[in-house]
């Protein structure tokens, strides 16, 4: 993502980690966006560039490849993705943690976004319908581990397709509590039955840990190789 340097904004030096297990809306307010959330440490997160336009790329890259109808943005913060696919047609709503973030929602945008925990079941369209594609962009590696199987699995009831990023690097972040390498992810997605996407398994226009994994059973369609697929990701348990 192109920008022009500007001076760094300090990381915050601690984040509790029972905090994280307790009250983790707390760890996300107005410090952290500000301090602790500017992606290369350069540019602090919020609506203005590089991140608007930076979103409306991945937006329209979104729609174009994938061509969801409903879309469940889950970890949203500032709604910045959302607002770009509803923007685009997109029948789409969004999740997080903090209320600070979605306090900062587009005015038009306050009836698609909500305060909602990854660690609980992601509310369905109405009639209880799936999404038709759920997005969750960097928040698997704040969650505390023993979390982390309970957030897959909801992401994995929301949709038949997922794009999900969680960086397995930076070990910087102080709220980064569980880094784990993207294979590591793809083997918790496949024991609910999810296998890398046999069109677009790699989202690079995210990051180059993006992937995109689908359910096998939905995708029975193409072929019998996929649960051969889904046999493989298990045996490297």
């Amino acid at each position: 993502m192109a920008h022009t340097p500007s001076k760094p904004t300090p990381r915050r030096e601690t984040a509790a980690v029972e905090l994280a297990r307790t009250a983790p809306e707390k760890l996300y307010d107005a410090s952290y966006y500000k301090d602790g959330c500017s992606g290369d440490g350069t540019v602090e997160y919020g609506r203005k560039e590089p991140w608007l336009t930076f979103f409306r790329n991945v937006a329209r890259k979104i729609k174009k490849t994938h061509e969801p109808r409903t879309v469940a943005d889950v970890g949203c913060a500032f709604g910045l993705l959302t607002e770009a696919l509803v923007d685009l047609g997109v029948d789409a709503y969004g999740f997080d943690i903090s209320p600070y973030a979605i306090g900062q929602a587009r005015a038009d945008m306050k009836d698609r976004l909500f305060v909602h925990p990854i660690t609980e079941p992601i509310p369905r369209l109405a009639g209880g319908e799936k999404y038709d594609l759920t997005i969750c962009i960097e928040v698997l590696e704040h969650l505390p581990p023993e979390m982390a199987d309970t957030a897959v699995r909801n992401l994995c009831d929301s949709a038949d397709r997922i794009l999900f990023s969680s960086s397995p690097d930076d070990f910087d972040e102080p709220t980064h509590f569980n880094i784990l390498p993207t294979e590591a992810w793809l083997a918790k997605f496949a024991e609910h039955g999810f296998v890398p996407s046999p069109s677009h398994p790699e989202a690079p226009y995210i990051a180059p840990q993006a992937r995109v994994v689908e359910r096998v059973g939905a995708a029975e369609r193409r072929g019998p190789w996929l649960h051969r697929l889904l046999g493989r990701f298990l045996k490297r348990r």
